[in-house]
């Protein structure tokens, strides 16, 4: 009778438990760690305008954001480490998941569609109040930078050995590449094997920004190992740093 009554009672607590907590972003140390603990960043869901849900973090504080994209079998973790130093510079960082990605959704039928997603965080981060928005992504993520985003309102793209999404990555739009306005910063390594340099240079003339320059430094280094790692990473994080304030 007694482990009956029981029964029934923790059955009503359960039940009685909130079910909406389970739809709330999970916290960034659940999702990278504790190392990220101190960056005070705020976990959300984005909504692209094709309908996926998308898993974000916002740190940082201040009128410039910049949103970054990660690198191809990767997560919004990737680029964390060096958003520390854009945040410790007073820029406001926003990173998230793509498609099929870490936390965020699959899309059928629409997996390629990075674009969509650069662009629901482009939304975000105006809605926080930024009054300047830089993109920053890395190889898959700079490629479609590169390729997908001719239609946002930005103010400059920064692409770290991103020109051409391969296949099965996402669709590559040359055209978009033409229409390009916003100041462009493209950084990459003179033995890059994924991103060869006389590709990169191919690409880089295609851009229509008139305001726009490359940075290649020594070795093989690639995407955000460029400002992670290495005896060049110093230069061109203060690099970027000083290129992003300048048109802020």
């Amino acid at each position: 009778m007694l482990r009956a009554f029981l029964t029934v009672a923790v059955a009503a607590l359960v039940l009685a438990v909130p079910t909406a907590a389970a739809d709330d972003p999970p916290p960034l140390v659940d999702t990278c760690g504790s190392a990220y603990s101190n960056l005070g960043a705020r976990s959300m869901w984005l909504t692209t305008r094709d309908g996926v849900r998308l898993y974000a973090v916002e740190a940082g504080s201040g009128p410039t954001t910049v949103v970054l994209a990660h690198e191809a079998v990767s997560s919004l973790c990737e680029p964390l480490p060096y958003a520390e130093t854009l945040i410790a510079s007073g820029l406001r960082v926003l990173a998230f998941d793509f498609r099929g990605y870490g936390y965020s959704d699959s899309a059928r039928g629409k997996r390629l569609a990075l674009g969509n997603d650069l662009a629901a965080a482009v939304q975000r981060a105006r809605a926080d109040g930024a009054s300047r928005v830089f993109l920053l992504g890395a190889s898959m993520g700079g490629a479609a930078i590169v390729q997908n985003t001719a239609q946002l309102p930005v103010d400059g793209r920064i692409s770290l050995s991103g020109t051409r999404l391969w296949r099965g990555f996402g669709v590559n739009n040359p055209a978009g590449v033409r229409r390009l306005r916003a100041p462009f910063l493209y950084v990459g390594s003179r033995q890059d094997r994924i991103t060869p340099l006389r590709e990169a240079l191919r690409v880089f003339r295609r851009v229509g920004s008139r305001d726009k320059r490359t940075a290649i430094y020594r070795g093989s280094r690639h995407g955000f190992e460029l400002v992670r790692s290495g005896t060049s990473a110093a230069r061109a994080r203060a690099l970027i740093l000083a290129w992003i304030r300048s048109r802020s």
